[in-house]
């Protein structure tokens, strides 16, 4: 009797289960002891904190120029006003010029009688309204004027305390106000831009070192 036919060995260049390619405790695509590939910072943070600095700057410098020169409008204003005392006063007005007659705040509006350099009465006034202190008193437009003509205008108020002058700037206030509300908000926004551009830099760097 023949011995049966032993089974033929399985190839010895593969294994059962194995794929093509594999090679057991060997990671193909990076190289055995290299070290894993760093993610750079990224370019926002940078963009932010270069972005929040030009918003810093630019914020305050503008705000404050805008401020300054509503600031001086204003102040350049209620420096001509002239306080009487005596209910009397003799002012020069340029033709077109606007003059606001004021009364001590608290006190009732006196009639006034204001005359031209030709003795006639003057133009219709402005319809704003201005409020200014001088020299600790309080003071609130109550009439106005427009010189109809260049030359010296006398106001007679009865003997009532009076004071002559232009209306208060209300672009000066406006542009003071504005100023400093762009200094204020522009600046805040662009320190938080830069702030946060810092945060995600430090953030980032210590993730990649760690």
């Amino acid at each position: 009797m023949t011995a049966p036919l032993s089974p033929p060995h399985p190839s010895q260049g593969s294994q059962p289960g194995s794929q093509p390619g594999q090679n057991s405790g060997q990671h193909f695509g990076q190289n055995p002891g290299q070290p894993p590939q760093r993610q750079g910072t990224g370019k926002a943070p940078k963009i932010l904190i270069i972005l929040g600095s030009i918003i810093l700057a630019l914020a305050v410098v503008i705000g404050a120029v805008i401020a300054i020169i509503g600031i001086r409008a204003t102040a350049g204003g209620i420096g001509d006003i002239e306080v009487f005392d005596s209910g009397s006063a003799s002012i020069t007005a340029e033709e077109g010029e606007s003059l606001q007659l004021y009364a001590e705040a608290g006190t009732d509006a006196p009639a006034c009688e204001i005359l031209s350099p030709s003795g006639e009465a003057p133009g219709e006034g402005t319809i704003q309204t201005s409020s200014t202190s001088i020299d600790g008193r309080q003071w609130d437009s109550f009439d106005s004027f427009t010189a109809n003509e260049a030359g010296e205008y006398t106001v007679d108020c009865a003997g009532t305390p009076v004071a002559v002058g232009p209306p208060v700037s209300i672009g000066g206030i406006f542009g003071a106000v504005g100023g400093i509300l762009l200094a204020v908000g522009g600046g805040f926004l662009g320190f938080v831009l830069l702030a946060i551009g810092v945060i995600l830099l430090i953030v980032r760097k210590r993730r990649v070192t760690a």
